[in-house]
């Protein structure tokens, strides 16, 4: 198991950027799609009932809407056995703002308190400093249990740290076997030093690690997939890895590449990748 502040978190996490949702690139923004609302509830609670407990969404995820999604999945779970880390996107920074974006959340889920709460990202500018103190008053209400950060570099870490009357308990960052840009040799030493969980997105890539050769020769090596080796090389790496899948076949797909064991060889290949 992993841990975030003492909780025990299953090691893979279940992601649902893209559930309930997608992203207008020419608008800049989120939309919503429900037509598939019923298969992504399923699909959660089958990563729940294989023992999986930590769901990642956001408050832009679907423009809101995946939030609604994950409210639906845990209804019939006790609460206390789930950790549900929400984000806040940049619309909702400042003392307001925040605590709406909150209380939308605690409806749109269905709970009260909620376990992890990101700033999505610094969004290149010093807007997301606005949201630090109103998250650390929601800390001390019990509202939320723990403080995360997502996107953020070394600097942007010891800048928080410094805002924050509660530690960083998690920085989420695009990270996987083929791309270690942001998770920097200064990032790890941060993040171990304090205790600071490194949580995986985009974790296989974008497919483009599903096909590279490297992975696939390692896959073929140990008779498991790409997505198995790309999984499991950042588990090995100490990170916390939350793939999204709605197809039952791709959640045990991910689930057995706890079983996929890497050796020197392995790890030394798909680190110089």
């Amino acid at each position: 198991m992993k841990t975030v502040s003492d909780d025990d978190l299953f090691p893979i996490g279940i992601g649902t950027w893209l559930m309930g949702g997608d992203w207008d690139n020419a608008a800049r923004c989120a939309t919503t799609d429900v037509s598939n609302d019923d298969q992504e509830v399923r699909a959660i609670r089958y990563s729940l009932d294989i023992g999986q407990n930590h769901i990642d969404t956001a408050e832009m995820y679907g423009a809101g809407h995946t939030d609604e999604i994950v409210g639906k999945a845990i209804q019939s779970y006790s609460r206390d056995r789930i950790f549900i880390a929400d984000k806040l996107w940049k619309s909702s920074f400042g003392e307001q703002e925040t605590r709406m974006a909150i209380e939308r959340m605690l409806r749109s889920l269905g709970t009260d308190y909620i376990d992890l709460l990101y700033i999505h990202s610094t969004f290149d500018g010093p807007e997301w400093e606005r949201a630090v103190e109103p998250i650390n008053t929601f800390i001390d209400e019990g509202v939320v249990r723990f403080f995360g950060v997502s996107n953020f570099s070394f600097a942007d870490m010891e800048r928080a740290a410094k805002l924050s009357s509660h530690p960083i308990a998690a920085n989420q960052m695009l990270y996987n076997c083929g791309y270690k840009e942001e998770v920097t040799p200064e990032v790890k030493q941060y993040c171990s030093t304090n205790q600071i969980e490194i949580v995986a997105y985009t974790p296989v890539g974008r497919g483009e690690l599903l096909a590279n050769p490297v992975v696939q020769s390692v896959a073929h090596k140990h008779g498991v997939t790409t997505a198995q080796v790309a999984l499991a090389w950042l588990i090995v790496r100490n990170a916390l890895p939350i793939p999204k899948s709605s197809q039952k076949a791709h959640i045990d797909e991910n689930f057995r590449a706890l079983d996929t064991k890497l050796d020197d060889e392995d790890l030394d290949l798909l680190d110089a990748l």
